[in-house]
């Protein structure tokens, strides 16, 4: 059991009654996968909190379709949300299990897809609109990697931040990933301490990266991330 009763009254005070039904989607796999088990252990205590919240599991093996939907590959565990009140709910990923300070980031994916609720300032808002625009007229995405670990306190920040970009840009994607489930990706992108945000830039088969090390204060990095999208697609027509 991963939820006391003071847990799952403490969500419930902190989500209220959730305006929006939605759906929080895992894949899994019995067979290969660490923490896939304890990963659906969790979300269905979470669902017995939540009764507009519906639970679906898949296995990418047996589940083809809605894997290659949501571009799920052989990493697993796998969370992701879906909701008919926010079409662009396919942005966020998180790949293994979301305990300790990251269920924090859980409890506000779920926040902002239930109840509209988005931790982001006026300006920042401003800001993420105008680098959406530059993307769209530039036919590009940015993706964020943001990588944590359960223990870090400083993590969700990032992923937090991260998740809310992507709910409300329409060409940005985040995916949140527990780096100490999955090493391969520390050594693929030079992890050596957590938070760490990698920037990749994709205009067709061209990627320009860049990373943020540390947690950063939403109008920064969102300054940034605009820095960032502007001088690159300013390049790239040169």
């Amino acid at each position: 059991m991963f939820l006391t009763d003071e847990d799952k009254a403490e969500i419930k005070k902190q989500l209220g009654d959730l305006k929006n039904e939605f759906e929080l989607i895992l894949f899994s796999q019995k067979i290969g996968c660490t923490y896939c088990s304890q990963a659906e252990q969790l979300l269905k205590e979470l669902n017995e909190v939540l009764p507009r919240m519906k639970l679906s599991i898949f296995n990418p093996v047996l589940d083809e379709e809605v894997a290659a939907k949501y571009q799920v590959g052989r990493d697993l565990p796998v969370i992701a949300i879906n909701s008919a009140y926010n079409p662009r709910t396919m942005n966020v990923k998180f790949l293994g299990i979301p305990l300790a300070y990251e269920f924090t980031w859980l409890i506000s994916l779920i926040n902002m897809v239930g109840n509209d609720i988005y931790p982001l300032q006026q300006s920042t808002l401003k800001t993420l609109a105008e680098i959406d625009d530059m993307l769209e007229k530039n036919s590009s995405f940015l993706e964020l990697l943001v990588f944590v670990t359960p223990t870090c306190p400083y993590c969700p920040v990032m992923s937090i931040i991260s998740t809310a970009f992507a709910l409300l840009s329409k060409n940005i994607k985040t995916i949140c990933i527990e780096v100490s489930e999955f090493p391969e990706f520390a050594q693929k992108y030079s992890v050596i301490g957590v938070p760490k945000t990698v920037i990749r830039l994709v205009k067709g088969d061209q990627t320009v990266e860049n990373f943020i090390e540390g947690a950063t204060p939403e109008n920064k990095f969102s300054e940034r991330l605009h820095k960032f999208v502007s001088s690159n697609l300013l390049n790239s027509r040169n």
